[in-house]
């Protein structure tokens, strides 16, 4: 159980903490989310592309449609992630360096390693 000198003091940290007050912050803030295009769905990115030939291969290695297409949006959503990550951050990432026009090649070897790990999954 929390204390009363600790509740206080969480009541008084939570004063400075409470976002934006003008008007101009308030704007800034609210495109937070558009900036990286994060939010946007897979289907509706410029990773769109690579969706269908991603389930298909998953498919080819015996995955059903509806699970093939699941684990190609994941994976999908995992490369988006890390190509923003690594273009934020350049050097803090550990690996190889992403090179745009490689993005097939990448994904199909991240879909079968996955598809490694996950044969022995199946019932």
């Amino acid at each position: 159980m929390t204390s009363a000198k600790r509740q206080a003091a969480n009541q008084r940290n939570a004063q400075h903490s409470s976002g934006p007050k003008t008007e101009q912050g308030k704007r800034r803030s609210s495109i937070n989310a558009m900036q990286h295009g994060l939010t946007i769905p897979v289907e509706s990115s410029a990773w769109a592309p690579l969706l269908q030939s991603l389930a298909t291969l998953l498919e080819s290695e015996g995955m059903e449609t509806a699970q093939a297409r699941a684990l190609a949006l994941c994976i999908l959503n995992y490369e988006r992630n890390l190509h923003d990550q690594r273009k934020r951050y350049p050097g803090s990432l550990r690996g190889a360096q992403y090179k745009p026009g490689h993005a097939a090649r990448y994904l199909k070897r991240a879909a079968n390693q996955l598809i490694k790990q996950c044969k022995g999954l199946k019932n």
